[in-house]
């Protein structure tokens, strides 16, 4: 058995878990923030902002959301935002980590 592309398997799936975890936590935070501010259809602005090319969905998102003043934010969707902040910050890390074990057994 060949190490290297087993050694690339195994990172490309700590990279992909990586992913899923930080699109999953900017689709929550994106949710309670919308709902918070008042706009109709938080999940869908959830769905448009995980699912955006390049971030564009992300980038209109905080532009369009300076219109609406946060008007029913709870302590609870405070305490919930900023697990989720440290959430994706690991799975940016997963990421990172993936990459970098692709990357060093590509080139042994």
């Amino acid at each position: 058995m060949d190490w290297n592309i087993f050694l690339s398997v195994i990172c490309t799936a700590i990279a992909f878990v990586g992913v899923l975890d930080t699109v999953y936590h900017i689709y929550h935070m994106t949710v309670i923030d919308a709902a918070a501010r008042g706009l109709k259809h938080p999940k869908l602005w959830g769905v448009f902002v995980s699912s955006g090319n390049q971030s564009s969905g992300l980038l209109m998102y905080l532009i369009g959301r300076r219109k609406y003043p946060v008007v029913n934010m709870t302590e609870s969707n405070l305490r919930e935002i900023e697990r989720c902040k440290k959430a994706a910050g690991a799975g940016l890390v997963f990421i990172a980590v993936g990459a970098i074990g692709i990357i060093c057994s590509i080139s042994l």
